[in-house]
């Protein structure tokens, strides 16, 4: 049933002509569902990982090894991008802190853009930060950059045909089979690497690093067929819209209200951004924007494919935004509200 529902949802935004249908249409309709009746939905984790999976091989067919020369050329723009988004972010929390009844380590772990599960399990670490409240800010968040972002690109940013480089595919279809056979094996061993250390989004980043080491030694980029890609967004817009649950015992105007000009703000300091990268480097100003919006790895990367920009500049930059945030800034923060709360126990 929630399979169902969440096609048709997706079927419905692209019969409409919307953007990102099969991953914002299944979100909206399960979203609204499940804050709205009491159907007993069901989305198995295991849907989510296969999806993710999808989603990483076709984020990794990006990267080949001009693609890699290039990323190391841009690691000092992508230090410089991440230190002011997360600058912002924690200005933004500051002004939340002091015009609601938020603390500011609630309304801090709850602007950075680091991803909703991993800012909840930091709550759980620090004294009096409000766990619900943290969710919140960061479902809306979640909620306005894959709405607000993939329509300003869409309809308002100029296609830039001349972006980083421009990859040649053919279909997988086209691989030889001991090729795929090497493929998965490494997807699935590096999978295991990477679960076992506890990194991050591991469903997503083990195809991915497996298909850029598999570009690189073949010389032989591929694609997806276009159906395989619509269903993994489909299952990923499912999990997403079913995560957002429980929202109407949380709802307090005043602070949804700030929440949302914060973010809204966090995504205008992104456009100005990405256009003086535009204007002073002459980077691609379509790149640039969605290399610096606040939005998941995932998303960003979808949305990239959709428009036409440069998918493996944008999804390198957010990896190393995630990296950033989850291994030093979010940490360190934790660390800091920690020491701060022991002589402040208000903050």
């Amino acid at each position: 049933m929630t399979a169902i529902i969440a096609t048709s949802g997706g079927w419905l935004f692209y019969e409409l002509s919307l953007f990102l249908p099969w991953l914002l249409g299944p979100l909206f309709i399960m979203m609204i569902l499940k804050n709205t009746v009491k159907w007993p939905f069901y989305w198995p984790g295991w849907l989510r990982n296969a999806g993710l999976l999808i989603i990483g091989i076709q984020m990794g067919t990006s990267f080949t090894s001009e693609a890699l020369t290039f990323m190391v050329l841009y690691l000092p723009i992508m230090l410089v991008i991440t230190f002011l988004v997360v600058l912002f972010s924690m200005l933004t929390a500051w002004g939340l802190s002091k015009s609601t009844n938020y603390r500011f380590s609630t309304a801090l772990l709850g602007s950075f853009p680091g991803g909703l599960s991993q800012m909840v399990l930091l709550s759980e670490e620090v004294k009096g930060a409000d766990q619900s409240a943290v969710a919140l800010m960061q479902t809306i968040r979640i909620l306005l950059v894959i709405t607000v972002v993939p329509l300003l690109v869409t309809y308002f940013f100029p296609r830039d045909t001349n972006g980083f480089l421009q990859v040649i595919q053919t279909p997988i279809l086209e691989i030889p089979l001991f090729y795929l056979f090497l493929l998965a094996s490494g997807i699935i061993f590096l999978l295991f690497i990477i679960r076992k250390i506890q990194m991050p989004i591991p469903y997503m980043l083990a195809p991915l690093i497996s298909v850029l080491v598999f570009n690189v030694l073949t010389g032989n980029p591929f694609h997806l067929p276009v159906a395989l890609v619509a269903s993994a967004q489909i299952t990923l817009g499912a999990h997403l819209g079913l995560q957002m649950k429980g929202m109407r015992a949380l709802l307090s105007a005043r602070s949804i209200a700030l929440v949302v000009i914060s973010n809204l703000a966090l995504i205008a300091f992104c456009i100005a951004l990405s256009y003086g990268l535009n204007r002073f480097f002459s980077f691609p100003l379509l790149d640039m924007f969605l290399s610096a919006a606040p939005g998941g790895v995932a998303e960003m990367a979808i949305t990239a494919y959709a428009v036409g920009a440069d998918a493996s500049t944008v999804t390198s930059f957010h990896l190393f935004r995630i990296f950033f945030i989850l291994f030093l800034a979010a940490p360190l923060t934790v660390y800091l509200l920690k020491k701060r709360l022991q002589t402040s126990p208000e903050l």
